[in-house]
């Protein structure tokens, strides 16, 4: 059965991809009844918030999955999978707009800044402000590296719908359509920048970097207080996925003890371990060695 932490990550996922939806639709019908290419642009924004947002649940769907024969570590990658998705479809959008609002800039065209549109985008600010809390809380809860990823791609849209509404509040007072242009290519250069971050983050993932060397300091504390019969260890190998934390090395017990004396010091360093990150994998080869041996 997947983790309770696992479901409410999928939950979530599928709750913000339903509420970007609804933001979409909102601000494709103001768009096009306006013409702003600014709000058509975070509409599209938006349609990729949708597209992002389901496919991490998706991605965290097969996360969740057990380990089994062909995948005996779990499926957990699937999880930067889905953030490295969301950077794709981002900076496939950003392109798109980029290239719309260069296109309005060669040849301008007059649009409708209404207050309709400003007060959609006002709107669209307040819901998607609710929305990465609600995403940043749950991704620190369930230790989702796709829904911080998510929440991060929310937070941007934050900065966008601010720029849409100033281009829009600048064509109101000034008629001049070009502002609404010149945000637009803001917005996409905003959004381009965002989708290169999450890419980047997303493969340094994939590639198993080492837990930061805050948790590496406590595990390594963990190992050395756990038992008296420890004497050190050796080749500690981190790594995590999908909020599971997978930790190796070899432990150097005092080869004067009994091997249930030997067994019961294992189970004290993983139960040490465990205390501190309840989410972990735990592999340890126990080595004998002489109690002159000094700890690395």
């Amino acid at each position: 059965m997947p983790e309770p932490s696992v479901l409410s990550a999928r939950r979530v996922a599928l709750r913000v991809s339903g509420a970007a939806l609804l933001m979409a639709i909102v601000k494709a019908a103001v768009g096009l009844a306006t013409g702003s290419i600014a709000v058509l642009s975070s509409a599209l924004d938006s349609a990729g918030d949708t597209l992002a947002s389901f496919a991490n649940f998706v991605f965290l769907t097969i996360a969740s999955k057990p380990p089994d024969e062909s995948h005996p570590s779990g499926h957990g990658k699937a999880e930067h999978l889905a953030a490295l998705l969301q950077g794709a479809i981002l900076l496939g959008g950003a392109v798109s707009l980029g290239y719309r609002a260069a296109e309005r800039i060669r040849h301008p065209k007059p649009i409708g800044a209404d207050m309709v549109a400003v007060v959609t985008m006002c709107g669209s600010i307040v819901a998607t402000i609710v929305i990465t809390r609600y995403m940043k809380r749950n991704a620190v809860s369930s230790e989702s590296s796709a829904l911080a990823a998510d929440a991060l791609h929310y937070a941007s849209d934050i900065i966008a719908n601010i720029a849409t509404i100033a281009a829009l509040v600048l064509v109101r007072f000034t008629h001049n359509p070009l502002f609404d242009s010149i945000f637009g290519v803001t917005v996409a250069c905003w959004i381009a920048w965002n989708s290169f971050y999450l890419i980047w983050g997303a493969a340094n993932d994939l590639m198993d970097p080492a837990l930061p060397a805050d948790e590496v300091a406590a595990i390594v504390e963990a190992i050395e207080r756990a038992d008296p019969t420890v004497i050190m260890y050796r080749d500690l190998r981190t790594r995590k996925a999908a909020g599971v934390r997978f930790i190796e090395f070899e432990l150097c017990i005092d080869r004067d003890v009994s091997f249930d004396r030997a067994h019961d010091a294992t189970e004290a360093v993983k139960a040490k371990i465990r205390e501190r990150y309840p989410r972990t994998i735990v592999t340890v080869h126990a080595e004998p060695v002489d109690r002159a041996c000094e700890v690395r």
